[in-house]
C-alpha cells in the first residue's frame, strides 16, 4: 500500500477523534453508589462542558426506580442547585443537579462539596446527605464510533497490504 492510502486512513481516524469534541450535544453516562444507594443513567449537555454548562436532560434509575427527569432550577425550594456540569473534576459546583424519581417522596440532589460527592434527599423535613462514589464519562455519538471504526479498518487494510507486498 502506498503512503497516500496510509495518510488517507489516518485522516479518517483523526476526523473521528476530532468529532468527539466538536459534537453539539454530548451525552454523559453516570453512575454512583453510597450507603444503601445505587444510581446510574444518562444526562445531556449542549456541548463538551469544558466550562460549567447546563444539564439539559437526565434519565436512568436510582435504587431500581426510574428517574423522571431534571428539576428546573428554582422549582424546588428545599434544595440549592444549579443543574450545571463540567467535564473537569469536580464535575459540579456545590449546588450540583436535581432530579425526580418515580415514587420518591423527595427529589434527589447530587453535588460536590469539601472534596467529596454527595447525594441529598429530604426526609421528614430534614436533608439527609450521603457520601457517594461518583463516576461519569462521555458517550460517543454513533457517527463518531463509525468514523473511528472506518479509520481503523482502513489502517488495518493498508498495513496488511503493505506486509504482503
Amino acid at each position: 500500500m502506498n503512503l497516500k492510502s496510509v495518510v488517507a486512513a489516518t485522516a479518517v481516524l483523526c476526523a473521528g477523534l476530532a468529532s468527539v469534541t466538536s459534537a453539539q450535544a454530548v451525552t454523559w453516562s453516570f453512575s454512583y453508589t453510597g450507603a444503601g444507594i445505587t444510581a446510574s443513567g444518562l444526562f445531556t449537555t449542549a456541548g463538551a462542558a469544558l466550562t460549567p454548562e447546563p444539564i439539559l436532560s437526565v434519565s436512568g434509575t436510582r435504587n431500581g426506580s426510574a428517574i423522571t427527569g431534571l428539576v428546573p432550577v428554582g422549582l424546588d425550594p428545599d434544595f440549592i442547585y444549579d443543574n450545571n456540569f463540567t467535564v473537569a473534576a469536580p464535575n459540579f459546583t456545590s449546588g450540583g443537579f436535581l432530579f425526580g424519581v418515580v415514587g420518591g417522596a423527595s427529589n434527589v440532589n447530587v453535588y460536590f462539596d469539601a472534596g467529596q460527592y454527595f447525594e441529598v434527599i429530604v426526609v421528614n423535613g430534614a436533608g439527609v446527605d450521603t457520601p457517594i462514589n461518583w463516576s461519569v464519562r462521555a458517550v460517543p455519538e454513533p457517527a463518531t464510533a463509525l468514523s473511528l471504526l472506518a479509520g481503523l479498518g482502513l489502517l488495518g487494510v493498508a498495513l496488511r497490504k503493505r506486509q504482503s507486498a
